[in-house]
């Protein structure tokens, strides 16, 4: 049994790495296409399937953030997307009409983008897909109770559009693994499409290392999330600086942020707009500033997310994933091209009342002290986790499913 997995972004390679690797426990042999940047997320243990195909992998400069911003495509396409989005629909092709004795899938992780990538095949003697719709609920306009204040009903009556839900119902889709039971629901009733709900894959590989920061019993730990991309997290580490010098002042015991930067990220520009804002040098990774304390943490995004009673983030999968381990987080609006104000008010409806978005850092004392004083947010904020987000072990649960249900019919 093979499977072939396209994916398009860095969370989304994460998402597609963890249900590859279930399945290859199950003897299901898993290779990657990741439409963008280099896939590092699957590396070392899921081959890249364009390292024997031609290499039709390259870094865009958006990252896969076009929809936030046309400017952004039109520099990808300066760079060669045209090109290279041609080169990857060949290796797509070429790989689902390939004739062997092993039954062939291919995984679409993310939007319409993968979708389509499967799909296309399917034309010429193809082999059939699954989808994993992890961009996309149906809580970004409605909630259990019906559509949002103030919002307008999407187009065709689902945050999925009919072009998409056309994809997600081809008879050559086999499943169409959703993010939610909301989601579930409204496309089963309303669409009668093969949609499945098996948890978020977002929520798995979240376990803590056991990292010791030094916290003491009193102590509130915040979790600082800037997100991943360069320069943007740059920038945003700037504006979160600010949120944290003002949490500092007014949280009732000290505060220890605990600042979880990815490997890609050079830590020196973080430790340098930490020291221009005044926070004085412990050591490499601890800093200070009045009676609180900053820790830079690299390979510790675990421990940082399940420590910490709250997060200050301008990002998109790690606020998620922070959120479903039921804590909350407040966001500010940010220049993008990830984190826009469009990204930062779609993020609040999809995850509810656990995000408060706030337009300027220094709008946070007020929206503290409010919620430092109402005991029954933070019930409200974990309960809203497992409806938003869902409990761990999504990726085995799909993969089983894959393998039982789907290959073994193929």
């Amino acid at each position: 049994m093979e499977i072939l997995c396209i994916s398009n972004g860095h969370g989304e390679d994460i998402v597609a790495a963890r249900i590859c690797i279930e399945l290859e426990k199950l003897g299901v042999s898993a290779m990657a296409l990741p439409l963008v940047g280099n896939g590092h997320a699957y590396q070392p243990q899921i081959p890249i399937v364009t390292e024997a195909m031609g290499g039709a992998i390259q870094k865009m400069p958006s990252g896969g953030f076009v929809r936030m911003d046309n400017k952004q495509l039109r520099r990808d396409l300066q760079n060669g997307l045209a090109q290279l989005t041609w080169k990857q629909l060949q290796v797509v092709w070429q790989w689902s009409r390939r004739r062997s004795g092993d039954r062939r899938l291919i995984l679409a992780v993310g939007d319409i983008v993968p979708l389509l990538f499967a799909w296309l095949p399917t034309w010429w003697w193809g082999c059939d897909y699954v989808f994993v719709a992890t961009a996309k609920s149906e809580y970004y306009w409605r909630d259990r109770q019906g559509k949002l204040p103030g919002l307008k009903p999407p187009f065709g009556g689902s945050f999925f559009y009919p072009w998409e839900r056309w994809l997600m119902g081809s008879r050559h889709c086999r499943a169409n693994f959703v993010r939610d039971t909301l989601t579930e629901k409204w496309l089963n009733q309303k669409y009668r499409l093969p949609a499945l709900y098996l948890g978020n894959p977002m929520m798995d590989g979240l376990e803590p290392k056991g990292l010791d920061f030094g916290l003491r019993e009193d102590d509130w730990a915040i979790a600082i999330l800037p997100g991943s991309r360069a320069p943007e997290a740059y920038e945003n580490w700037s504006t979160l600086m600010v949120a944290a010098e003002i949490t500092a002042k007014v949280m009732p015991h000290r505060a220890t942020f605990l600042a979880a930067i990815t490997s890609s990220l050079e830590l020196d520009k973080f430790i340098e707009i930490a020291i221009q804002r005044g926070w004085q040098r412990i050591d490499e990774l601890n800093y200070r500033f009045s009676q609180a304390r900053l820790r830079l943490v690299q390979g510790g995004f675990g421990d940082c997310i399940h420590r910490a009673h709250l997060g200050l983030a301008m990002a998109g999968t790690a606020t998620e994933q922070m959120v479903g381990l039921g804590k909350p987080v407040i966001t500010f609006v940010g220049r993008g091209p990830q984190f826009t104000a469009k990204f930062a008010r779609e993020q609040v409806r999809l995850l509810g009342s656990s995000v408060i978005c706030l337009e300027k850092p220094n709008q946070i004392e007020v929206v503290l002290q409010k919620i430092l004083n109402d005991p029954d947010y933070f019930q409200e904020v974990h309960d809203n986790a497992i409806e938003r987000m869902g409990k761990a072990g999504a990726s085995a649960r799909i993969a089983k499913y894959l393998a039982e249900q789907v290959l073994s019919q193929s």
